[in-house]
């Protein structure tokens, strides 16, 4: 197909479109046409019956590379990755098959996140991401798969159990113990605020995301030195560590469910190292 050629390679591909203009090129395959967005990238090839790309952003150009790092820090540090790895450690039912399984993780989200790189790379100026790869992989039957992934993210998304989550840490912290309906209303004002944060504003709502992402990567760095300290041995914890001794004893016991449901588990802790894709079109080139 032509937008899975190289630049230099595609039908046309001269880099004479400018920004606003589009070029219509016919092949064996279909229709494509070849757009630029407002953000530099050179012109690129795309189906012409997806949607088209936009010559200027409406939410304007204000990811950076420290921005484009916070996003994905913030996502990654989240309610997961403080809930989840004492599950994990009962799934796998031992400290080092745990920690296995999470260096194996971290080495899926690595090829993931490198497939995420690549079909950025061919549309770099539509954001969106899963939701441009799907429209542009399968353009028949029309909006098909979009549609059906946007129905799925709506929901099937794990963003309403990260802020129940997160409501529950807040009650938590006031040193109460809230009822359904609290923890439930508490989680809709959490979700109501970051709404209307990027309602009113998409420059000062990425500002606030990368404050709260520097606070999550000291409040990270705080806890993995104080396990050092920890493991140092001087504090009061007796026998520090205890947990690295017979590190694989309980491993056995564990069954393939639940190594499956860790393994998940790990992958969903990691989980947010996509989500700058998701803002490509605000990038300027």
């Amino acid at each position: 197909m032509a937008w899975r050629q190289p630049f230099s390679k595609r039908p046309s591909g001269d880099g004479s479109v400018t920004e606003g203009q589009s070029e219509r090129v016919s092949t064996a395959a279909g229709q494509f046409i070849s757009e630029v967005g407002g953000n530099n990238a050179p012109p690129t090839y795309q189906d012409a019956s997806g949607a088209p790309v936009e010559s200027q952003s409406p939410l304007g150009y204000s990811v950076g590379p420290v921005t484009i790092t916070l996003l994905n820090i913030t996502m990654m540090i989240g309610a997961g990755i403080y809930s989840t790895p004492s599950s994990i450690l009962s799934g796998t039912g031992s400290v080092g098959v745990s920690l296995i399984w999470w260096t194996l993780g971290y080495l899926l989200c690595l090829t993931l996140g490198a497939v995420y790189l690549e079909f950025t790379a061919y549309f770099p100026s539509r954001s969106g991401s899963e939701v441009v790869f799907l429209e542009q992989a399968y353009p028949s039957p029309k909006w098909l798969f979009p549609t059906t992934f946007a129905v799925q993210s709506v929901i099937l998304s794990f963003g309403s159990a990260n802020a129940t989550v997160m409501a529950k840490y807040l009650i938590a912290i006031s040193g109460h113990t809230g009822t359904n309906w609290q923890v439930k209303g508490t989680a809709l004002a959490c979700y109501s605020l970051a709404t209307l944060t990027l309602v009113f504003n998409t420059k000062y709502a990425y500002w606030f995301s990368n404050a709260v992402g520097i606070v999550k990567v000291c409040t990270i760095l705080f806890i993995i030195v104080t396990g050092f300290v920890v493991l140092g041995g001087k504090t009061r914890v007796e026998n520090p560590t205890a947990n690295f001794q017979n590190a694989f004893s309980g491993s056995s016991t564990a069954t393939a469910y639940g190594f499956t449901t860790a393994l998940y588990r790990v992958i969903f802790s990691y989980g947010g190292y996509n989500n700058a894709f998701n803002v490509a079109n605000e990038v300027k080139v």
